[in-house]
This record gives C-alpha cells, structure tokens and sequence, in this order.
C-alpha cells in the first residue's frame, strides 16, 4: 500500500492500476452527458426533440402552439435531430465502451459505481428514445437511427450487468496481536 502511494506521488503508474485524474475525466464526462440527455429521459409521446448551441438537448411539448414554426425558425427538423442523435450518441458509445475496458481491469468501487450510474443512465435514455419512436412513425431513417441506438444500450446493459455481478470479496476483519 505505501509502495503504491509513493509510486502515485511520483508519478508511475502500473499495468491494470487506474489513475486519480481518469478518473475524474470519466467522472466529469458522465455528469456531462447525463446533464445533455436529461430530458431524452422525461419525453412524452408527441414530444419533440431539439439540440440548444451547447449541446444540451430540450424538448418542444406536444399542443405548444407554434411548435412547427419554432422547429423551422431554430433549424431543428426531423432530419437535424437524426444527425444530432448520430453524433453525440456515437460519441457517447464510445465513452461506454472505454468504461467497460476500466472495468475489465478493475473491481475499485469508484468505478463500479459509475458503472452503476450510466446503467441507470441508459434505462432512462432507452425509455425516452422508445417514446421518441412513436412520434416518427412514418420517418424510417430516423426509427433506425433509434432502434441501433437502443439496441446498442441494451449491449451495453448487458456488459455492465455482468461486471457489476462479479462479488468483491471481503475478508473478515483481522484481530491485532495484542487485543482483548
């Protein structure tokens, strides 16, 4: 244990040992994008999906008036929210894949609970993402579009399920020497 504390003061790392600072960067990109798809997750059917300049997603509620108009005024159609979905959920699944491979190598309970959070975090997206589904029944490519992103969260539930599965074994605590 000191050795591994003096080696992380100096800076070395080891094969399998996860760092401070990736974990902070995986840390800090799961707040992200669970602020950006926070309300994918609170969809209603009828609801429509936008993207905002920063890249956080919103919604245009079913019976607003003028919804169409703003759609048009915002650039933020059918075949927008198509490449908005391709681009930041490709990204995203990459981030779920280099998450899994950390998991691969370690049991630190950090980690487990990230691993935790972002299963819940795709609970929530595959449930507004089938909801979304409804509102283009007619548009093929963007059912698509969404049904391999499901599907793809569903793999990865799968994979997190059975990393998360695994039982840490923990020891019973160890009597000093000289105690009563």
């Amino acid at each position: 244990m000191a050795f591994m504390a003096m080696s992380e003061t100096l800076g070395l790392t080891f094969i399998g040992m996860p760092r401070q600072q990736e974990f902070k960067e995986l840390q800090d990109a799961y707040d992200s994008y669970s602020t950006k798809f926070k309300e994918i997750g609170e969809l209603e059917e009828g609801d429509k999906l936008a993207r905002d300049s920063s890249g956080v997603y919103y919604r245009h509620t079913n019976g607003v008036y003028f919804v169409q108009l703003r759609r048009w005024w915002t650039k933020q159609g059918r075949s927008h929210t198509f490449n908005h979905l391709d681009e930041d959920f490709s990204k995203f699944m990459k981030y779920l894949d280099k998450v899994l491979n950390i998991l691969k190598m370690t049991y630190d309970s950090r980690y487990r609970l990230l691993g935790k959070n972002l299963k819940d975090l795709a609970n929530s997206l595959m449930t507004g993402l089938y909801t979304l589904k409804k509102t283009y029944p007619t548009e093929a490519k963007l059912i698509c579009k969404i049904d391999s992103i499901i599907l793809a969260l569903i793999d990865f539930k799968t994979s997190i399920g059975e990393k998360l599965e695994i039982q840490i074994p923990i020891t019973a605590q160890r009597q000093r020497a000289f105690s009563d």
